[in-house]
């Protein structure tokens, strides 16, 4: 499945595409606003330090790190469920229905 609006773009005014700007979002600002621990970290010793203290936390925790647009692993080599659309003309998306669908029993259950 391609990218599809998986990035927070401001709207471009020349085409009103979403492929202007990237939108700033502080994503352990609105964590921490629904009561979860919050680390930023930019070194690995404070990725290290986040990851030791969010063991002892009895809330969610979340390790907010930037990284540079289309730096992702190819192919993730994990997925996460975030779902797909289940009735779709697309064969490619329909495609990627079904392998979901059938690995969802597979998924870790939190």
């Amino acid at each position: 499945m391609d990218s599809f609006s998986t990035e927070f773009r401001f709207r471009n005014p020349e085409g009103g595409k979403l492929d202007g700007g990237f939108v700033p979002v502080d994503f352990a600002a609105i964590a921490a606003g629904y009561g979860c621990k919050t680390y930023c970290v930019t070194t690995l010793e404070q990725l290290a330090e986040a990851l030791e203290d969010a063991q002892k936390q009895s809330v969610s925790t979340l390790i907010d790190i930037k990284v540079l647009p289309k730096t992702m692993v190819h192919k993730y080599f994990s997925w996460w469920h975030v779902g797909v659309a289940q009735a779709s003309t697309s064969e490619r998306t329909q495609a990627v229905a079904e392998k979901l669908n059938a690995h969802l029993d597979q998924a870790r259950k939190y």
